[in-house]
C-alpha cells in the first residue's frame, strides 16, 4: 500500500519521496546516514523537477528524519517539516504504530504537495501563534520519538468540558462543536459529543495535533449544508471541486446530536492526495446524496450550484 502512494505521489505531484528505516545508534550516525542515503538513492531524480524528500526511521535508536531536496524546500520548508515530526510522526511512533505513523506522515507531504499546486502554503506563524515554533537544521529536521507523548488521553474530568462538548441540541451546533474541538486539539476521547463507536476509535487511534489542525484548517468556515432525515443528519459541501471536504455525520440519541463514529470507517475511503470517496452507495445517510452523480470509482460530483 505504501509503495502504491509513494508511486501516485510522483506521479500526481512530482515529488519523490523515499522511505528507509535502518539501525542508527545515535543523532550523528543518523544525519550521515541520511546525506549519505539522500546521494546514492539520487533521491528526486525521478521527478522531473529532481524534488526529492528522504523519510527515514531509525527504529531501535527510536529517531527519524526528513531531509529534504534543495528544489523541495519551497514546498517544504524547515518549519513545516519540523512540524510534521513532532505533531504527526512521533505520536504514532510513541504508540507502536509505526506503520501507521510512516503512511499518515506520508499523506500529510502529499497534502502538502497539493495544496502548493492549489495556491495555499503552509505559513509557519500558524503553528508559532499557538506556542510551537518548530524549527529545522536545515534541508530537513530530526525527532527524538522517545520525547513525545502518544497524545491518546484517557477519560477526562473537566467537567466544563463535558458540559461544552456534551450530546448537541442539532446537528447544525454538534457540527460547530466538533470544529471547536479540532481548533482547540482538545484529545479527550469521552466527550459527549461522539457516540460510542467515535469514543472507542479515538481511544484507539493517536489523536495528533497535525491531524487536528488539519481538519480545522480544511473545514472551519466553510460553506455547506445540514440534511437530515429523522435520526440521522449529514454535513454536506456542495462547493468541493477538489473533492476534499468529505460529508460527516451525526445521530440523535436519547441525549441529542452525537459524531456518528460506526459508519465513516467502513463507507468514507480516502486516496494519497486525501480525496474522498464513497466505497459503498447503499448507507443509511444516502437520502444526503440523491442529487449527487458518482462515478465508477465512488467519487461524488454535487449538484450544480444555482
Amino acid at each position: 500500500r505504501l509503495a502504491g502512494i509513494l508511486a501516485a505521489v510522483l506521479r500526481d505531484t512530482d515529488i519523490e519521496v523515499v522511505v528507509v528505516s535502518r539501525p542508527s545508534p545515535d543523532q550523528a550516525s543518523l544525519a550521515r546516514a541520511a546525506e549519505e542515503l539522500f546521494e546514492s538513492r539520487a533521491v528526486g531524480a525521478r521527478s522531473r523537477g529532481n524534488r526529492g524528500v528522504l523519510f527515514l526511521i531509525a527504529p531501535a535508536a527510536r529517531r527519524v528524519r526528513l531531509a529534504v531536496g534543495y528544489e523541495a524546500e519551497e514546498i517544504f520548508p524547515d518549519a513545516f517539516v519540523g512540524y510534521v515530526e513532532h505533531a504527526q510522526m512521533a505520536p504514532y511512533f510513541a504508540s507502536g504504530r509505526t506503520a501507521e505513523g510512516v503512511e499518515a506522515t506520508v499523506e500529510l507531504l502529499a497534502r502538502q504537495a497539493y495544496e502548493k499546486v492549489l495556491g495555499r502554503v503552509y505559513d509557519p506563524k500558524e503553528r508559532v501563534a499557538t506556542g510551537d515554533g518548530f524549527r529545522g537544521g536545515g534541508a530537513g529536521a530530526e525527532t527524538a520519538l522517545a520525547t513525545v507523548s502518544a497524545n491518546r488521553p484517557g477519560a477526562t474530568d473537566d467537567s466544563a468540558l463535558h458540559e461544552r462538548f456534551g450530546p448537541q441540541p442539532s446537528p447544525g451546533q454538534a457540527w460547530a462543536r466538533f470544529l471547536e474541538i479540532q481548533r482547540r486539539r482538545i484529545k479527550a476521547p469521552d466527550l459527549g459529543l461522539y457516540d460510542d463507536a467515535a469514543q472507542a476509535l479515538l481511544r484507539e487511534r493517536p489523536n495528533t495535533d497535525a491531524g487536528q489542525d488539519h481538519i480545522a484548517r480544511l473545514y472551519d468556515s466553510k460553506a455547506h449544508v445540514v440534511r437530515r432525515r429523522g435520526d440521522r443528519a449529514a454535513v454536506v459541501f456542495l462547493d468541493d471541486p477538489q473533492r476534499l471536504l468529505a460529508p460527516w455525520f451525526f445521530r440523535r440519541s436519547a441525549r441529542g446530536w452525537q459524531l456518528d463514529g460506526a459508519t465513516p470507517p467502513g463507507l468514507i475511503r480516502y486516496n494519497h492526495l486525501n480525496q474522498w470517496r464513497f466505497a459503498r452507495r447503499d448507507h443509511p445517510y444516502a437520502f444526503a446524496f440523491e442529487d449527487f452523480t458518482f462515478d465508477t470509482n465512488g467519487f461524488a460530483t454535487p449538484p450544480p450550484a444555482p
